[in-house]
């Protein structure tokens, strides 16, 4: 459990913890962020012991990092904060895959449950991080209780679903995210589908050219909101050189093109959210910078879930 224990926090939405900074920020974005006192700091993640390839959702947004896992086996630990825009009841859904050595292409029951001590596991837990703590977490964490019920499929099937309800009860934020947002599935698809790849291709040709601060200009909203739902107290670090250095670095001349054929437009929060995604060898992933450091090449990824708040004609970028 230890174990288990220790994966949680290191596989986290941001990573591992950070080290607490004390900092004060001149960024207007950032500047009305009132700090949450520790003791309310909660954060809200799954845990999964994964048997198959899967795929993960919150309220119809998959997870990002290893919420889409197309190999067999992996334990992780899923932050949910950044996707949760207030208290309520919100929607896990679990997208069971065959296993890679499948023959038949087909999700058995016993590649989801086979014993009590070889099946899928998903555990539902809240926790107050802290760097000061071995584990990265104050106290203790009840996985007795929090495990949820995982029900394999009946008989073989191409693949297998589960949703659960999940209660969140004890953020002390609501962010507006894409709670107001037009209902883009309403749109002409094919309509929809131009606009989005002109918007992604104008954020990629400012990365290309190396205009940083516009390019940072655009994450303003995305940046604010996850800084207050991961109770980041480094607000500094979001215009900060360092940021704008790094990301010059990466993509100045180095992004490459925006293929439409290697792209498919996927729309998300029952309606609200829309993003490009490749449909290739990178699967899943949005605009990519390639580089050669020591002779090696490195790729940097980039991905980008636009929405249309009501009443304007223009897109935002509201998550990664």
């Amino acid at each position: 459990m230890k174990i288990l224990k220790l994966i949680l926090i290191c596989t986290t939405f941001i990573g591992c913890a950070q080290t607490q900074k004390n900092s004060n920020t001149s960024n207007d974005t950032m500047k009305d962020i009132k700090p949450v006192p520790k003791t309310q700091q909660i954060t809200y993640s799954i845990h999964i012991n994964a048997k198959t390839p899967y795929e993960i959702y919150i309220d119809d947004i998959p997870l990002p990092r290893f919420g889409r896992h197309y190999r067999s086996g992996m334990n992780a630990t899923l932050e949910l904060n950044p996707y949760l825009l207030a208290n309520g009841t919100h929607k896990l859904k679990v997208r069971y895959l065959p296993r890679e050595d499948s023959k038949d292409s087909l999700v058995h029951p016993s590649d989801v449950y086979h014993t009590k001590d070889a099946k899928w596991s998903i555990f539902f837990v809240r926790y107050i991080k802290n760097a000061k703590e071995p584990l990265g977490y104050e106290g203790e964490i009840d996985y007795g209780n929090s495990e949820l019920e995982v029900i394999p499929p009946p008989k073989p099937v191409p693949f297998w679903e589960q949703e659960f309800d999940l209660e969140i009860k004890d953020l002390p934020y609501t962010l507006k995210g894409w709670s107001k947002s037009q209902d883009l599935s309403k749109m002409d698809q094919e309509e929809l589908q131009e606009q989005v790849f002109q918007y992604y291709e104008k954020i990629r040709t400012l990365m290309n050219e190396g205009k940083v601060r516009e390019y940072m200009g655009l994450n303003e909203q995305k940046d604010k909101e996850i800084a207050i739902a991961i109770y980041d107290d480094d607000l500094d670090w979001y215009t900060s050189s360092e940021r704008t250095d790094n990301l010059a670095k990466k993509c100045t001349g180095n992004m490459l093109p925006l293929d439409r054929e290697k792209y498919a437009l996927k729309i998300y929060a029952n309606g609200k959210i829309v993003s490009l995604e490749r449909i290739d060898t990178y699967k899943n992933k949005g605009l990519i910078a390639k580089r050669k450091v020591n002779d090696k090449i490195k790729n940097s990824y980039y991905s980008f879930k636009l929405h249309k708040p009501v009443g304007s004609d223009t897109f935002e970028i509201i998550r990664k």
